[in-house]
């Protein structure tokens, strides 16, 4: 299950000890250095961030420590994402110690909603999500994935 984070995810888009301001903060974070890194313009940054914004209004994909938000938006080339740890909240008063923010194709369902799954198995299972609040580095995180 873990596996398919692992190979989305790479080692940059692992933040240990990541915290912010807000939910909005969070996800901007997570996602804006990823999607320029795999060539989507920066004017367009803020209208992914944006729909994913607009899903997380729909309902919330926060539940517990955990955070999937997510959204499918045009001209993607593939699954973007990007993992925060905090064991302390991700944001003042949250209880969100991990945040796995991202987007994929609009025309990927069926992969989007794979991820997902897969992401949600895996950050749902307590030992791993432990483990992973416990890891000193992306690459530990990734051994784990």
């Amino acid at each position: 299950m873990a596996t398919m984070l692992a190979t989305t995810l790479d080692r940059d888009a692992i933040r240990i000890g990541y915290a912010t301001v807000d939910f909005e903060s969070a996800v901007r974070g997570l996602l804006a250095h990823e999607l320029i890194a795999r060539g989507v313009s920066p004017n367009r940054v803020d209208v992914i961030v944006g729909a994913v914004q607009k899903r997380e209004e729909t309902g919330s994909t926060c539940s517990g420590p955990i955070a999937l938000p997510h959204a499918r938006c045009e001209m993607l080339p593939g699954i973007i994402a990007g993992l925060g740890i905090n064991p302390n909240g991700i944001w003042p008063d949250a209880e969100t110690r991990v945040m796995l923010a991202f987007v994929s194709p609009v025309d990927a369902a069926g992969e989007h909603l794979r991820f997902l799954s897969s992401a949600a198995k895996a950050l749902r299972d307590p030992n791993l999500r432990s483990q992973i609040l416990e890891a000193r580095t992306a690459d530990d995180v990734l051994a784990l994935l």
